[in-house]
């Protein structure tokens, strides 16, 4: 009864900042677990082609690249129409693509607090929106289509010198309770996920010399030693989206290794 319990057998998902880091690990998992079509966005369309087509041989699930820039509504509405002309339902939507700038108070720009607000909360808000029909149309009470924000352990603690992302992404994990009530009758279930810190483009700078003191330092303030790793961030992906992770809904599960609890 229970060996299909992990299972994304048949599932169509989209996952947004997908040809690299956090958004490109889910994407393997959901292959790996039976999905029949993930589809990944990025800017970059070299990036995304290479990504989609490295994905689409490591199963007998399709990994389909679209381009596009979300951090403008157009270029949300955009992806959202390409979807639904694709696709008329949707299984699972993360909402992964976001950008981390360095802002200290007394450099941060209104621009910089714009760019970050617009991509890191407003867009996956409407992106989610325009996808609300094709979440609920095969949605059922124990069949519940998903949607997955990813928030960061920036949000449980204060990083005065990333003020705007820390803020987006607290901002994202009160907007997961919210729609998770919002979207209930329909059957979608809302959840998010705050990683720590893992192997991605946004913290190459610390880990791309495992050698430097300051990098073993930080692995020793990690109480679990390490970073987060493919496995870890696609397994929890994986157990929300599949019908293990089926009756959670509005929560924040923080992925982290314990960074939080020492900072």
């Amino acid at each position: 009864m229970l060996k299909n319990l992990y299972s994304m057998k048949d599932k169509i998902c989209l996952i947004t900042g997908g040809s690299s880091g956090l958004g490109s690990y889910i994407a393997q998992g959901f292959l790996e677990a039976g999905a029949k079509r993930v589809y990944i966005t990025a800017r970059s369309e070299e990036k995304l082609t290479a990504k989609a087509s490295e994905l689409s041989k490591l199963s007998g699930g399709e990994c389909i690249g679209i381009t596009g820039d979300l951090s403008t509504l157009d270029g949300v509405n955009e992806l959202a129409s390409l979807i639904k002309k694709k696709e008329s339902s949707l299984d699972v939507l993360v909402n992964n693509a976001g950008i981390g700038l360095g802002s200290p108070i007394k450099t941060m720009t209104s621009e910089d607090w714009d760019r970050t607000m617009n991509l890191n909360t407003k867009s996956p808000v409407f992106l989610t929106q325009a996808l609300v029909e094709p979440l609920k149309n095969k949605s059922s009470l124990h069949e519940p289509s998903r949607v997955i924000f990813i928030s960061s352990v920036a949000a449980s603690i204060v990083v005065p010198s990333v003020l705007a992302y820390s803020s987006s992404k607290k901002v994202l994990e009160h907007l997961t309770s919210q729609l998770a009530l919002a979207l209930t009758d329909d059957f979608i279930r809302v959840n998010a996920i705050a990683p720590g810190r893992f192997y991605s483009e946004m913290t190459r700078r610390a880990w791309q010399d495992p050698e430097a003191e300051s990098f073993k330092a930080e692995l020793e303030r990690i109480p679990a030693h390490r970073y987060g790793d493919l496995e870890d961030i696609a397994g929890v992906a994986t157990m929300l989206c599949s019908r293990a992770g089926a009756y959670f809904h509005g929560e924040v599960l923080n992925l982290d290794g314990g960074y939080r609890l020492r900072h």
